[in-house]
């Protein structure tokens, strides 16, 4: 199996997003929900960007000194297109957040969410998008969009 270097980039990519969003998720909200401390969230998001950015530029230095950095059109193109798909996902789930919020504000039964809720579901929802921009790369890439 040859796969460009794109290809292995977003397998490494893909990777390192699930690894880093099993790990700081689950502990995100558990930070949000018992102390609400900002201070405590920012410590475990930059040792969560720590350990993404060290994963990637060693995955990258490795598949570089195998095998190069060719990218053409193809490439771009299932950017692209990937690119589009992955707005989709990320409208939906803005929408979503958004009228979660709607809710918890006109139902007095649901409790409303905090400035810092609201900002981990955020970036929740932009880590689901990136995820699905890079499985649609990879599925591009594998069917010979």
């Amino acid at each position: 199996m040859n796969m460009s270097f794109s290809e292995k980039s977003a397998w490494g990519l893909l990777i390192g997003l699930v690894v880093m969003s099993w790990w700081y998720f689950p502990r995100a909200f558990v930070v949000v929900e018992a102390s609400g401390n900002p201070i405590a969230l920012g410590a475990i998001s930059v040792v969560c960007v720590v350990g993404l950015v060290i994963f990637e530029a060693v995955y990258h230095a490795v598949i570089a000194a195998s095998g190069g950095d060719e990218t053409d059109e193809r490439d771009r193109f299932i950017g692209m297109k990937a690119e589009r798909n992955s707005g989709f996902v990320l409208g939906i789930a803005l929408f979503t957040i958004v009228g979660h919020i709607f809710a918890t504000t006109t139902v007095p039964e649901l409790r409303a969410m905090t400035p810092l809720h609201i900002a981990v579901w955020i970036l929740l929802a932009i880590t689901i998008a990136e995820i699905s921009k890079v499985l649609w790369q990879i599925w591009y890439y594998r069917t010979g969009s």
